[in-house]
């Protein structure tokens, strides 16, 4: 488990870095960008409406809208990419899969390694879900927990499901650039097939960033559930090429 952690510290400790920047860049300027967006008000109804400005004055939609619903919420497919890609792949690339088959058996290795990586992505899913709520309540601004726990779902689902996906690449593949790769042109591929109207149920962002939230105030409990399920299947199938796969 030490082996592991060490392995992804780099990149976790990088991700907290860039998205605590990121969050920061963004929460204490809510003035500045209404006035920014009130400079080119006209070009801005064109594409948002004219209410839109109007709502950014509310902390809470400004806030919600623009962590989940932009910045962060558009990182969290890449977030779960991120950690999840090298965890295999990078075993047979550096052909050290072999030195660790010899220490331990592939249930244990592949139990180590995921569950390491699902915690890891739970801890930063979790921080930066609830960072609005911390900073709101350290500035003396409303903001609902109720709410914020509505995105934190949809985050944390989304990123589990795609990460999932992603274990199943890097279980498969036996270098690092095929298996984040693929992920990068499933991720864009499923986006692009998600714009065409029948197919929209493909774009999963349309669930992380929260859509049913800002529309009807809810968790698309359907959509939960059903990446929920594949998510365990996906990760479980991840299982078996392990346990087949050559080295």
């Amino acid at each position: 488990m030490k082996r592991e952690w060490l392995q992804m510290k780099v990149r976790v400790i990088s991700l907290f870095i860039l998205f605590t920047i990121l969050f920061f860049s963004l929460a204490p300027f809510q003035n500045f960008t209404i006035n920014i967006l009130n400079e080119n008000s006209e070009a801005i109804k064109k594409f948002v409406g004219e209410n839109f400005v109007e709502k950014l004055k509310n902390w809470d939609y400004y806030i919600l809208s623009q962590w989940f619903g932009k910045n962060f919420g558009q990182f969290v497919p890449i977030l779960a990419i991120i950690i999840a890609f090298p965890l295999f792949s990078r075993e047979y690339e550096n052909e050290t899969i072999t030195f660790l088959l010899s220490r331990q058996n592939r249930k244990t290795i592949f139990l180590q390694k995921t569950l390491l990586s699902i915690f890891v992505l739970f801890i930063l899913i979790t921080y930066f879900s609830y960072l609005p709520y911390i900073y709101s309540l350290i500035i003396s601004k409303e903001l609902s927990i109720l709410t914020v726990s509505k995105f934190y779902i949809h985050s944390l689902i989304g990123s589990f499901f795609w990460f999932s996906i992603v274990l199943v690449f890097t279980t498969y593949f036996t270098d690092q650039v095929k298996s984040i790769l693929s992920s990068a042109v499933l991720l864009g591929l499923t986006t692009t097939l998600g714009l065409l109207k029948p197919l929209k149920f493909f774009n999963t962002y349309r669930y992380i960033l929260g859509y049913s939230i800002f529309e009807k105030g809810k968790v698309d409990l359907t959509y939960t559930i059903v990446l929920t399920i594949l998510s365990f299947i996906f990760v479980y199938f991840s299982y078996l090429i392990f346990k087949e796969k050559e080295v």
